[in-house]
């Protein structure tokens, strides 16, 4: 008898394990790699633009194809080599810092850095990344946000009509041109 009770007690703690071993991938939503791609929103607290910008504006696009075609190949800051005492950095969507740059623009200092092809850079898969720009110091100028790096490798449907730079024309490999 007392062995039964011991065996009683010990069930909830056995269905416990069991249900931990069992993987439900069916019921488990499928991650969306370029999940905020387009997204206006800092990402590292609020901009701060205290900079004078006569010199020329800083601006990020937020969809980066880099498939090697010649259109939208690296990331594109506009006048960041206007500005000597710039950081850019650039992170995965878990915050890892992949790039730094303290010349970006200048030479063969961009990201992605790596070889590209027909399938995209090596290393650099698609998906959502976020950047921050800092000039001086984060209280005279500092940009956060989010980008997409896409080269129409991926496996999945997604709709960029809201990437700003899809306004002006833009990669063939999106716009379908």
């Amino acid at each position: 008898m007392k062995t039964v009770k011991v065996l009683l007690a010990m069930l909830p703690l056995f269905l416990l394990m069991m249900s931990c071993d069992n993987d439900d991938s069916e019921n488990q939503e499928e991650l969306d790699a370029f999940e905020g791609c387009c997204s206006p929103d800092p990402v590292f607290g609020p901009n701060v633009d205290n900079l004078d910008q006569s010199a020329g504006e800083i601006t990020v696009a937020n969809i980066f194809t880099p498939n090697g075609d010649g259109f939208f190949d690296i990331i594109q800051i506009e006048n960041i080599e206007l500005y000597d005492n710039h950081t850019v950095t650039i992170y995965d969507i878990d915050d890892n810092i992949i790039f730094e740059s303290s010349n970006y623009g200048n030479g063969n200092d961009f990201f992605p850095s790596g070889q590209q092809g027909e399938n995209g850079v090596t290393g650099t898969p698609d998906g959502t990344y976020k950047y921050k720009i800092v000039i001086e110091n984060e209280e005279t100028f500092r940009e956060s946000g989010t980008f997409c790096l896409f080269t129409l490798f991926m496996d999945v449907d997604q709709n960029f009509s809201e990437c700003n730079p899809l306004d002006n024309g833009f990669d063939p490999i999106i716009t379908g041109n």
